[in-house]
């Protein structure tokens, strides 16, 4: 009787229970039982996250968590968003009320430690939109102006301290709680000038000033920032997922790949085109449709399509891709192999 004890006991702990514990549930099979992915987003970032007038979210942000979804489900539409904060992002997905997070979010030392973080999807670098009639010539022209900034802990706060004691300037700060509240505030003019991610510097002055013109961005430096998407911690195969959905969309427009031509491709393209895009047992690995990166190209396009029609040419913001180009166009993306 104890050795059928002890016998019963591992297989317990294998299958995910533990005495006086329910059964540990993936991400992925609370997904498939939901029915549909729930992703964290902005509280409105033209761009990047933000719902239009009729309750769609739109933004390069959202396609990536959209991806996640047809890989799963086969249907981009399988998802619903929930507007964070600053400071409810990481708590969010800790506690289990989003799956993942594609929202504005750096990728960092000790975040990463708290969540998972899954891959780069935007190289970025904090930015400063400021009114032409500052006239500023250099960051010192800044000195005694006033900033809209979120609090909770985001990095661009961090920034504008390390701002004054670099250019040894003082700074008045007007301290909001997300980004969207301090963004609509400097917007009314309430402040001299805003601090943020550049590619949402960028998405404000094209689509939310009255005039554009009247607006100016400067970087605060070069480096590269990561944002990324983000998942909770412990669960491989949604980790797998949702990585390898992001690298689909990579390779896809490093190939020649897109929404309009995938399905050709996938019968005419390359040995391995052929084979990535549904080959037979393609999608064993992941324990999804062989189909699936097929199915995501076809819905949503390659990276370079879901940028140009959210940040680039074919929106308003018309944002270069810089860091964000492919790395044979000198940016910083790139695919892993797919052997």
């Amino acid at each position: 009787m104890r050795m059928n004890a002890i016998a019963a006991l591992v297989a317990a702990m294998a299958g995910g229970f533990l005495p006086g514990s329910v059964a540990a549930q993936s991400v992925v099979d609370k997904i498939k039982q939901r029915g549909y992915v729930q992703c964290g987003a902005s509280t409105g970032v033209p761009g990047l996250s933000r719902a239009d007038e009729r309750g769609v979210w739109r933004g390069i942000d959202s396609d990536i968590c959209r991806a996640a979804a047809v890989a799963v489900f086969g249907d981009k539409d399988k998802i619903r968003f929930t507007p964070l904060v600053t400071a409810a992002r990481l708590p969010a997905i800790q506690t289990g009320e989003i799956d993942i997070l594609s929202r504005t979010t750096t990728w960092t030392y000790s975040r990463d430690a708290a969540v998972r973080f899954v891959a780069a999807t935007i190289y970025d670098g904090d930015a400063i939109l400021f009114r032409k009639s500052l006239d500023v010539k250099n960051l010192q022209s800044f000195d005694g102006a006033t900033f809209c900034v979120t609090g909770g802990g985001g990095l661009p706060a961090q920034k504008l301290s390390a701002l004054e004691a670099s250019a040894k300037i003082t700074l008045r700060r007007v301290v909001f709680e997300n980004p969207t509240q301090a963004r609509d505030a400097y917007m009314a003019g309430r402040c001299d000038a805003y601090i943020t991610d550049g590619t949402a510097a960028a998405g404000a002055r094209a689509t939310l000033a009255s005039n554009p013109n009247d607006h100016e961005l400067t970087a605060i430096d070069n480096r590269p920032e990561p944002l990324g998407v983000a998942i909770p911690r412990g669960d491989d195969r949604w980790f797998d997922i949702v990585r390898w959905s992001i690298f689909a969309l990579i390779w896809a427009e490093e190939f020649g790949v897109t929404a309009s031509n995938a399905a050709e491709m996938a019968k005419t393209g390359s040995s391995d085109v052929r084979r990535i895009l549904g080959g037979e047992g393609f999608g064993r690995p992941l324990g999804l449709d062989d189909k699936w990166v097929l199915n995501i190209i076809s819905q949503l396009g390659n990276y370079g399509e879901i940028w140009d029609r959210n940040l680039g040419d074919g929106s308003p913001i018309r944002l270069a891709r810089g860091k964000n180009a492919l790395w044979r166009d000198g940016g910083l993306m790139f695919s892993p192999p797919w052997d």
